[in-house]
């Protein structure tokens, strides 16, 4: 089922609990004026925003108008919303013009970032987000005595298994032992083990087997792919499915919750960890509950910190 929903929707459903603290930024997070507070503002007052939302702008212009976006604070200090239209009524009153140098919508992109990145990682594996080949169009084709081969993979995350056929003898089959990371072995054999040692950063991985191949096999590296990042507010939740959404929407709220201090935050990341181990693919009972008892302890330990119980 392909992926409908956008970053845009759950952002909308999440602002509906967090009402004071928007998830969006397009522009400003604070404004620095040049004169003293009450004065007004001028062309080429600096407006700056804080470590984290990136970015600067200056005031190109003032008018009397309202500022669209622009939620002001005490003393002129204030932070543009996304879904906020008020007027200036500090100071003279006078509106401001705005040249922004940079829009990256966070908090919302990291939030989201971080929800879709721990539902594909490891120990996660999905069916929709599964890189595969076949034996007769391998992943890659050894060479006698090479065990290092560089594979484009721009989409790569992690190995989930790999088998090494032998085209030469009917394509007989024997599944390889996925490492972390293999030793060059020069002696030349039947591979057993597989490693992805290396990653220039430019979508080629490097694939490592042991030992050394006596003759040309056909190898295929079934492969989990690694999460993309947002850049649009339009775009979807993809590779995920729609019947996930619930998942990834009480991630993403979990998250606002955390982002504006808010005290709901433990009971909804449980909530997000429990529901994503209860449809985890892959795994049986007991890798369920190891990996539901490592996040809620570490969720209860984080919130016992935070609330000076520790």
């Amino acid at each position: 089922m392909a992926s409908t929903i956008s970053l845009q929707r759950t952002i909308n459903l999440a602002q509906q609990f967090i009402r004071q603290s928007p998830l969006t930024f397009s522009s400003l997070g604070s404004v620095a004026i040049g004169n003293s507070a009450g004065s007004g503002y001028v062309a080429g007052d600096s407006v700056s925003i804080p470590n984290g939302l990136g970015g600067s702008a200056t005031v190109t212009s003032v008018n009397a108008g309202a500022v669209t976006g622009l939620l002001l604070k005490n003393a002129g200090q204030g932070y543009f919303s996304a879904q906020t239209n008020v007027a200036v009524t500090g100071g003279t009153g006078t509106g401001l013009t705005v040249n922004t140098t940079t829009t990256n919508n966070d908090p919302a992109f990291s939030n989201a970032d971080w929800v879709k990145q721990t539902i594909l990682a490891p120990p996660f594996a999905w069916r929709w987000n599964r890189k595969t080949a076949s034996p007769q169009v391998p992943t890659f084709s050894t060479e006698v005595g090479i065990t290092d081969y560089s594979v484009s993979l721009p989409t790569f995350g992690w190995i989930e298994k790999a088998t090494c056929y032998d085209p030469n003898n009917g394509y007989s089959a024997q599944e390889l032992k996925n490492e972390l990371v293999v030793a060059g072995e020069s002696a030349p054999n039947q591979p057993t083990r597989i490693a992805a040692v290396g990653d220039d950063g430019a979508g080629n991985i490097t694939f490592r087997v042991f030992p050394a191949p006596d003759k040309v096999y056909a190898i295929v590296v079934e492969s989990q792919n690694a999460a993309s990042l947002f850049t649009s507010l339009s775009q979807t939740w993809a590779p995920i499915p729609d019947y996930f959404s619930y998942i990834y929407n009480t991630g993403f709220q979990a998250k606002a919750y955390e982002y504006a201090g808010d005290p709901r935050f433990g009971q909804a990341v449980q909530l997000f960890y429990t529901q994503l181990a209860e449809v985890a693919e892959g795994l049986d009972t007991s890798q369920r509950n190891l990996f539901l008892k490592d996040k809620l302890d570490s969720v209860r330990q984080t919130t016992a910190v935070q609330q000076g119980r520790r």
